[in-house]
């Protein structure tokens, strides 16, 4: 017996057949539960010497404790195919056997399916099953999984084998759903000459030139090209050899037998298929494709192997539920991507792994690993985690986040960063109208959490969060809000004052996009029920807003802008961020109200630009964010329909009763430039914001011509005693300039009248620069005159003044007044503006821009020589 055993090396040996009975009865000998000895000491060494020789068989060197066999000839012999095919029935029936044979067992697992060419090469670690046969490898699994049941391997040296059985089903699993990585790098394609025959019956290679492919017909049951699957026939094209490469003469040809012609051929067909593998055009790995119980199988083998020992799983566990992920989330036919059932499909299989997995492992901070972990294509992923806990009792999708949270409790990490990015994927992919009970548990938790949260990014050297976190956290706000047990229970007031007190906060050192800002807010007031819980989170931005113009705190710089912007468009106005969509209602209008008047004052205050350019850097920062707030004030000061001036009393009722320039009390021209300031910025404000917006009456131009002659006429006396008073002309015509803009505006929108104030408004002040021009003893100060009204001129003809034209005559002695001739510099500007009109169609918005960065450059420069007390 034993000399027929060693006999079965030679894969070409005609009693291979009865090699393989003689096995087969051996391994159906080993399966049954009598085969163990009662008397185990004395059986012993007959016993081990038994299985010396099998091994020896197997090709397994006892002494070197490796395979002296290369895979590829293993795969073929007689003894393996024999050995595997009542494997799983031997570890299933005899676990005495199973046990002594387990070392042996599990090294042949690892060493059947390697790509190694020969026994003594390196051994390789990264493959899958690809080259065994299907029958082969249902055989591999099912003793794996028996294994991974009923034997223990938490000892060296099968717990490292065993690991390494885990890593080619992973491998195995991997390539069913191949995606390429980074980290893959582009191997080297085999050429032909590389390509070699397994099991080394032939010395020359067959190239695939040399191959001629005949017509395809349906062949002989005994014909090479017929393959039989079940009833259905597939037809395999005939592959011919050359004469001119055959290893025998043509005459020795056709004197060999049929069956060698037949196995020659075969060989051919063998080495072609093997050297055509389908491959990634990316990273050149193969690309397999495994059925569907092969699949299952080694999803299976995976479950067992994390529920039987989860801390040797620990190093890969990610690495297998993201595999598993990309099963679930790659339909490998066309009922995958639809909500059709088939049952014990590999995809349903790959779905309960999952979900049993994570509720085993759950207890293990399962939650806390998987959302701190950096995962490729995590929307996809959490999708799929999401879909597979969707219809499990045990472990809701909603109460992952709940563990998660719980689990953030008992240990709080450094940095939450990932953990908000993740948990934004996730649970935008939950039901907001399913999970009722569990969504009003998890508010609960959530409070706690952001609480937590808060204390962490406000202590001392705390970093702040990134723009990128703060949108997940708002992403993850903005959802919780939307579930229907927000707006039944009381948690959610408590979790939205701390989520805004958290956000408060996290304004100071990062930007927040408008839209989020907007999403949240609006999803607040959506949900919650008493009017004051409503505005909760509006109002905390809005705060932090109105703190930071009073420099009792900092923000981002970008957020200034955005928070006004948020304001506006609650208010209706347009603004110039893009928004995907405009049902947003966060009533921001209404929370700014009570802090108008703080607003007006930071708007007359002198010195905000330069403070705010100190803090941030930022030249235009100050006067985008007057602007807006002024065209805030500017719509809430338009609000009322009635054509008075009770709103002008409200806001600024220094506006009905100006200065008299016979009668003025002491420091009445430093107010009345602060004055001409304020009016300057509301009406910009103004004609930023829609037509409609008017909130000085046209009926008060009276009284705007009044301060500005007031204003000019002091400017002579009063103009050196201050650098304040200095930019009081430049304030008082770029007044003028709006006026006029403003005024033709409501003209053609709204007022009928408003063209005749606007002649009778210039009637008024152009005598006061007449009289200011014939007050001037020095000639600098007449040209300084002469030069802010030919501004004014060409500032109107920029926005295409309807007045200009009309109100040339009446301004032509400006020009001659103090010069019997006006200068060349000046005749020069003069002509530009007559000689030269618009061609194109203005645009009014590019004017207001520039004028908003001249006001506030003045103002910057004012400020900054000037000492704060003057203001």
């Amino acid at each position: 017996m034993c000399l027929l055993f060693n006999r079965v090396v030679d894969m070409e040996n005609p009693e291979r057949h009865t090699v393989y009975l003689v096995v087969s009865l051996f391994v159906t000998f080993l399966s049954n539960k009598n085969s163990t000895p009662t008397d185990e000491k004395a059986n012993a060494k007959k016993q081990s010497l038994v299985f010396r020789h099998f091994n020896t068989l197997l090709g397994y060197s006892s002494t070197e404790k490796c395979f002296t066999i290369p895979p590829a000839r293993l795969r073929k012999a007689a003894v393996c195919n024999a050995f595997i095919s009542g494997l799983p029935e031997i570890l299933d029936m005899n676990l005495h056997t199973g046990n002594q044979l387990l070392p042996t067992v599990v090294q042949l697992l690892i060493h059947l399916p390697s790509p190694q060419k020969l026994a003594s090469d390196q051994n390789v670690t990264n493959y899958s099953l690809a080259l065994l046969t299907q029958h082969t490898r249902h055989l591999w699994l099912h003793s794996l999984i028996l294994i991974l049941y009923k034997y223990r391997f938490d000892q060296l040296p099968v717990s490292e084998n065993i690991v390494r059985l885990i890593g080619i089903v992973v491998k195995t699993l991997q390539n069913q759903v191949h995606e390429c990585s980074d980290s893959d790098q582009s191997q080297e394609i085999d050429t032909w000459d590389e390509i070699e025959e397994d099991d080394g019956g032939r010395a020359e290679l067959i190239r695939p030139e040399s191959l001629t492919v005949t017509t395809i017909k349906e062949a002989t049951p005994a014909a090479e090209g017929m393959i039989h699957i079940g009833a259905v026939r597939v037809m395999q094209p005939t592959i011919v050899e050359p004469e001119g490469l055959a290893p025998e003469p043509i005459i020795s040809r056709k004197r060999s037998t049929i069956n060698q012609e037949v196995k020659r051929k075969k060989s051919a067909i063998e080495v072609v298929k093997k050297s055509c593998t389908l491959r990634c055009g990316h990273c050149n790995e193969a690309i397999e494709m495994f059925d569907e119980e092969t699949v299952s199988l080694c999803l299976i083998a995976l479950e067992t192997f994390l529920h039987r020992e989860p801390s040797m799983a620990a190093p890969i566990l990610f690495k297998i539920l993201y595999t598993v992920t990309r099963l679930i989330d790659t339909p490998m036919y066309p009922w995958h991507s639809t909500e059709m059932f088939v049952p014990a499909n590999s995809r349903s299989v790959a779905k309960q792994m999952l979900r049993v997995s994570l509720h085993h492992l759950s207890t293990s901070a399962i939650c806390l690993q998987l959302f701190d972990t950096k995962i490729p294509r995590p929307d996809a992923f959490w999708s799929v985690i999401a879909l597979s806990l969707a219809d499990f009792p045990e472990l809701s999708p909603v109460h992952f986040i709940q563990i998660l949270m719980e689990d953030l409790e008992e240990s709080w990490p450094g940095s939450v960063r990932l953990i908000m990015k993740n948990l934004a994927f996730y649970i935008v992919e939950i039901s907001t109208d399913m999970y009722n009970k569990q969504w009003e548990n998890l508010l609960a938790n959530m409070e706690t959490f952001f609480k937590r949260y808060h204390t962490a990014i406000s202590a001392d050297n705390a970093t702040p969060p990134t723009r990128a976190e703060i949108e997940n956290v708002i992403v993850v706000m903005s959802h919780v809000l939307k579930v229907q047990a927000a707006s039944t229970s009381k948690s959610p007031v408590a979790l939205v004052e701390a989520f805004s007190k958290w956000l408060s906060e996290s304004l100071h050192g990062a930007e927040v996009s408008l839209e989020s800002l907007l999403g949240v807010c609006t999803a607040c007031n959506r949900a919650l029920i008493r009017e004051r819980d409503k505005q909760c989170v509006t109002r905390a931005v809005v705060t932090e807003l109105m703190q930071a113009i009073k420099f009792k705190a900092k923000l981002h710089e970008a957020n200034y802008v955005t928070i006004a912007n948020m304001v506006l468009q609650d208010a209706g106005e347009d603004i110039e961020v893009p928004l995907l969509d405009d049902q947003f209602n966060t009533a921001a209008s209404e929370a700014i109200r009570p802090f108008l008047f703080e607003v007006l004052d930071f708007i007359a205050d002198l010195h905000v630009i330069a403070k705010l350019k100190k803090e941030t850097n930022s030249d235009a920062l100050g006067g985008d964010l007057k602007v807006k707030l002024a065209e805030a004030i500017a719509v809430e000061m338009s609000r009322s329909n009635a054509r008075d001036c009770r709103t002008v009393i409200r806001f600024i009722p220094w506006l009905m009763s100006p200065p008299s320039v016979t009668q003025a009390a002491p420091g009445a021209f430093a107010d009345s430039v602060t004055n001409v300031r304020v009016l300057s910025w509301l009406l910009l404000g103004a004609l930023h914001a829609n037509h409609s917006c008017l909130p000085v009456p046209i009926e008060c131009s009276q009284h705007m011509a009044d301060y500005i002659h007031f204003v000019l006429a002091g400017f002579a006396d009063q103009s050196k005693q201050s650098v304040v008073h200095m930019s009081a002309l430049f304030h008082a015509f770029h007044l003028c300039q709006l006026w006029t803009v403003y005024c033709e505006r409501a003209a053609t929108y709204s007022s009928t009248t408003a063209f005749a104030h606007l002649v009778d408004f210039w009637a008024r002040v152009t005598p006061a620069i007449l009289q200011l021009l014939s007050h001037s003893k020095v000639v600098s100060l007449a040209d300084m005159v002469n030069l802010h009204f030919l501004n004014t001129i060409q500032a109107l003809q920029q926005v295409n003044s309807a007045l200009l034209c009309q109100l040339y005559s009446m301004w032509a002695p400006i020009l001659t007044a103090y010069h019997s001739q006006i200068p060349n510099q000046l005749r020069m500007k003069l002509d530009s503006c007559q000689n030269q009109p618009s061609l194109e169609a203005p645009l009014v918005t590019e004017w207001l821009k520039k004028v908003r960065y001249k006001i506030s450059q003045v103002e910057l420069q004012t400020s900054a020589a000037s000492p704060y007390y003057t203001v």
